[in-house]
């Protein structure tokens, strides 16, 4: 297992125990990002509802499998393939849906028989994963099973949430999960939290919500200085023209890249509207993501 995770060190899972929380949201947008400022990126869907298919527009034009290639991988043994090549510049995705419906059965089925399956993703990813400079999982909320697939083959996990209670009492059960997981993958680490959809100008609502995401992470969570603000009517016609944040903030005259801003490592030009504001969040948050990967990586390289 070591061996593997080395090919899987950058691997980072976006991940709550509740849905609604952001993941796929972050997920996406972060990914995206991050391929169009030049890191070759690979977006592996574990979602069986497959919402990145309609965040990056290939649900809609039929390019979608529904997960039928990840499940056939997996219970197979074989190596991952792009199921979408090129789906943006430098981004490849492995999508999912409803056909992963499927493999929870099958793993529930491993399990209640005593078999082993946790490594079964880490052992199909690991092959390709060091072919792209960042690997991203998107998970279910309410898939347990499938939710150790990923926590077994990645280092790190990014932690959206709400700053709701019902949001905070489901970090406690992605705590459960990861002591779990840790059984398989003692590598795997909380890189952060970042709170979804909260007023910007709610500065005691995001202190609060610090302190509660601290203590059902067990303080294993430095909570991003980057906080993706509520921005519904952004998001909403994002996903139904097929089109990540930053994307839809682009075609507002004037607008410099997104993309070059993060790989600058400086906040956007600031434009008017919520779509560009929204965009800029996006940009913080993946811009603390990787510097903080970078910085801990560089750490270890030292020690």
């Amino acid at each position: 297992m070591a061996d593997v995770m080395r090919d899987l060190a950058r691997v980072v899972t976006f991940a709550n125990g509740k849905g609604g929380a952001g993941k796929t949201s972050t997920a996406v947008n972060c990914a995206g990002l991050a391929a169009a400022a030049g890191w070759k990126t690979l977006l592996v869907d574990l979602d069986p509802q497959g919402n990145v298919g309609h965040d990056l527009g290939y649900y809609w034009d039929g390019r979608t499998d529904h997960g039928q290639h990840l499940v056939d991988a997996i219970v197979g043994g074989r190596p991952l393939q792009p199921v979408i090549a090129g789906a943006r510049d430098n981004l490849d995705v492995v999508s999912g849906g409803e056909v992963l419906d499927d493999l929870e059965s099958v793993i529930t089925g491993r399990a209640q028989r005593s078999k082993q399956f946790h490594t079964m993703l880490a052992d199909v990813l690991a092959p390709v994963a060091g072919s792209y400079d960042l690997v991203v999982i998107d998970t279910p909320p309410t898939r347990p099973n499938l939710l150790q697939l990923a926590l077994a083959s990645t280092r790190w996990i990014v932690v959206p949430t709400r700053a709701d209670r019902a949001s905070i009492e489901g970090l406690r059960l992605l705590a459960n999960q990861i002591v779990t997981a840790r059984a398989t993958n003692p590598h795997v680490e909380i890189l952060g939290s970042v709170l979804f959809d909260v007023s910007i100008a709610a500065t005691a609502v995001r202190r609060n919500a610090s302190d509660d995401i601290t203590t059902a992470l067990d303080g294993a969570a430095p909570l991003f200085e980057a906080v993706i603000r509520h921005g519904e009517s952004a998001a909403v016609e994002a996903r139904e023209k097929g089109l990540l944040v930053y994307e839809l903030a682009e075609r507002v005259d004037s607008a410099e890249p997104y993309w070059k801003a993060l790989k600058e490592g400086r906040k956007p030009t600031r434009l008017p509207g919520s779509a560009p504001a929204l965009a800029e969040d996006y940009v913080l948050l993946c811009q603390e993501i990787l510097t903080r990967i970078d910085r801990i990586e560089s750490n270890e390289a030292s020690a």
